[in-house]
């Protein structure tokens, strides 16, 4: 028989919650490496992105992302930290795809601080 715990919608809805929140406080700690993941984030979903670009470009991300999860692990900056990283589970293949969630992910977050924290955007 299968032992494995499935956790109910309550639970999963609990760790996101903790998640973001996590997220949102390693935001606040590292608003430096939050931008420059957020450029390198854009200029990746810009144009059409060189294969001979990739390992540098994931190992400066995975860089950034290791500050960002200094917060904790449950943030999800660790949990892309370990599927970018090309000296963990990142792939050149998949590269694109993380970053493009990745994406999705942040502005989720920054939905959030602008609903809770009242944020304005002056430019």
């Amino acid at each position: 028989m299968n032992d494995i715990m499935v956790p109910t919608i309550e639970e999963l809805n609990k760790r996101r919650l903790e998640s973001l929140s996590v997220s949102e406080k390693a935001i606040i700690e590292h608003p430096g490496e939050y931008r420059e993941i957020k450029k390198i984030i854009r200029y990746i979903m810009a144009k059409p992105f060189d294969i001979g670009d990739y390992y540098p470009t994931a190992k400066t991300l995975t860089r950034l992302l290791g500050k960002m999860c200094e917060s904790g692990k449950q943030s999800i900056f660790y949990y892309y930290y370990t599927n970018i990283d090309p000296q963990q589970k990142g792939q050149a293949r998949y590269f694109r795809i993380n970053c493009m969630d990745l994406e999705q992910q942040l502005q989720y977050i920054n939905q959030m601080r602008h609903r809770k924290r009242h944020i304005r955007i002056i430019q």
